[in-house]
């Protein structure tokens, strides 16, 4: 008997580890990162694969850090497009807020002056009808060139 619920019980235990699998995960790489001089981190784009993700810090709560996020594939050069994008609105400074549609995600680029000089938000939501709209803090022209790794 002793040896019966022996056996029960191993054949139990192997089959509770025959459902852990080990996934495999692509490291990530971090492109760029838009931080002032001992500030929290405001953004950080990070590449794993063909994917990349922009990190940003949430302004809604001014003492929180909270972070939200929005990831596309490169497909047909999109990290280029987006950064081309940027640069564009850092030189024409348009009015209105330029949209962009990702698979996932509506992005928004909002360019304005903040004392003198140009500066980026981004906004995020996803395509889920209602779905909250998060704002990113404004991110001056030298750290949205860091962000991208454009300039070091």
């Amino acid at each position: 008997m002793k040896k019966m619920f022996l056996l029960v019980m191993l054949l139990t235990a192997s089959m509770s580890f025959a459902q852990l699998k080990k996934v495999q995960t692509t490291p990530s790489e971090s492109i760029g990162k838009a931080q002032q001089f001992g500030a929290p981190l405001e953004a950080e784009i990070t590449k794993s694969g063909n994917k990349y993700t922009v990190k940003f810090r949430d302004q809604q709560f001014k003492t929180l850090d909270e972070y939200r996020e929005f990831s596309f594939e490169d497909v047909d050069n999109t990290f280029n497009d987006l950064y081309a994008a940027v640069e564009e609105g850092f030189t024409t400074m348009p009015k209105e807020s330029v949209m962009l549609e990702l698979p996932d995600y509506i992005v928004g680029l909002h360019f304005s002056k903040f004392l003198g000089a140009p500066v980026l938000r981004f906004s995020c939501a996803t395509k889920v009808k209602d779905a909250p709209v998060y704002f990113s803090n404004e991110i001056a022209k030298k750290q949205v060139e860091k962000l991208f790794g454009k300039k070091k």
